[in-house]
């Protein structure tokens, strides 16, 4: 079923290329990257559960994090490697790939949910998983452009970025699988992240360009 979703989404997004140029082509192409990595996602955990025989949450818990991130980040990180490094050209990107990964994710998701489904329901899975998919690999993309050009820390520092985007999802994962507050907190958890660090990048953009325009 996540195929059918992927299909989906991803038919008219590809004839919109053609017409598409620079930076608007790289952002829906990494949206399709994230949303056809959904579909590969759903395969390799299907096929870790299956050989090690647990239940959907204990997945959620240990291994869809791992999987799923691991992804997620290699779209990005071979973008850094062979086109741009650029905080500017990585980041819009790796947010990209993270969004169409929860885009997928969310229609198989809803397609599955049937009649449950609801407008609540979809607002908290768009301010909170969603987002947190994101969240994720925008940090990994924010990672990725330092340790790029630090040759002594690229391979530790790839592991430890990698190791907190997992650590995050994880624990996103538990905190909504859980009940009252401690779910409530898992569902602020990504706008909570995600606000305060657009912010800050955009006030860091603002002050570069103002110091740019300085004679």
């Amino acid at each position: 079923m996540v195929s059918i979703a992927f299909i989906c989404f991803a038919v008219p997004l590809v004839l919109m290329l053609p017409v598409l140029r620079g930076r608007a082509r790289w952002l829906i192409s990494y949206l399709l990257i994230g949303s056809y990595l959904t579909v590969c996602a759903g395969m390799v955990n299907g096929l870790i559960r299956a050989a090690l025989g647990i239940s959907s949450l204990e997945l959620s818990l240990s291994v869809a994090p791992i999987t799923e991130e691991a992804l997620k980040a290699l779209p990005v990180l071979v973008y850094a490697l062979a086109v741009s490094d650029r905080r500017d050209d990585v980041l819009p990107l790796a947010f990209s790939c993270g969004v169409g990964f929860a885009i997928t994710e969310n229609a198989y998701l809803m397609m599955s949910a049937g009649a449950a489904a609801s407008v609540s329901w979809a607002l908290v899975r768009g301010l909170a998983t969603s987002l947190m998919h994101g969240v994720c690999t925008l940090a990994v993309g924010f990672g990725i452009t330092y340790v790029r050009r630090q040759r002594k820390l690229f391979y530790t520092g790839i592991f430890g970025l990698l190791a907190a985007a997992i650590t995050y999802h994880a624990t996103f994962n538990l905190l909504i699988s859980a009940s009252g507050a401690w779910c409530a907190a898992g569902l602020a958890l990504p706008l909570a992240t995600y606000a305060p660090a657009v912010l800050s990048y955009a006030l860091r953009k603002r002050a570069g360009e103002s110091g740019g325009r300085r004679p």
